[in-house]
């Protein structure tokens, strides 16, 4: 790995994570035993969309009780993790051109993994960011606390690899 960096997100992520894991929990204990005990009126599509909801929102508790945002450099890629999820996967051979520059969330339309266009952001806060322009003229932002060490790290593996 040429560059590693967790981004920490913000604490009220991590208590809306947690506000969210305990509103599933109360409502599965309050749904269950009527769910259970009408299995026949409700229908196996309904239990299919209760199942799939309940994984959804579990998913999104948990992805906001652990607010991480981990991005790595290798000799032939650029990875983007939020929390277990890879969000980014940028062959390095696909960067035109590695700036950095400032962000926000309201450039990006929110905080996380924002898609706007074919502009790809992933970020917690305002700050310093690396923006990849892509060789199919997409972009990629990426917020770090690291910007200018993230451009190196970019820069001389996209220099040394064959293009």
């Amino acid at each position: 790995m040429v560059f590693r960096e967790t981004l920490i997100g913000p604490r009220w992520l991590a208590v809306a994570g947690v506000s969210t894991l305990v509103f599933l929990a109360v409502i599965t204990a309050i749904s269950t035993p009527v769910v259970v005990g009408n299995v026949e009126e409700i229908g196996g599509w309904v239990i299919a969309l209760l199942i799939a909801g309940f994984i959804l929102i579990l998913g999104a508790g948990l992805v906001g009780l652990d607010r991480r945002i981990r991005v790595s450099v290798s000799a032939t890629h650029i990875d983007a993790h939020l929390s277990l999820f890879r969000v980014m996967h940028i062959p390095v051979t696909d960067v035109d051109k590695v700036e950095v520059a400032d962000v926000s969330p309201s450039q990006a339309g929110g905080l996380g993994w924002r898609i706007v266009g074919s502009d790809r952001f992933v970020l917690w806060s305002s700050g310093s960011a690396v923006w990849l322009t892509l060789t199919n003229e997409g972009s990629r932002v990426i917020r770090s606390d690291r910007s200018e060490e993230l451009r190196d790290a970019i820069q001389s593996v996209s220099q040394a690899s064959p293009a």
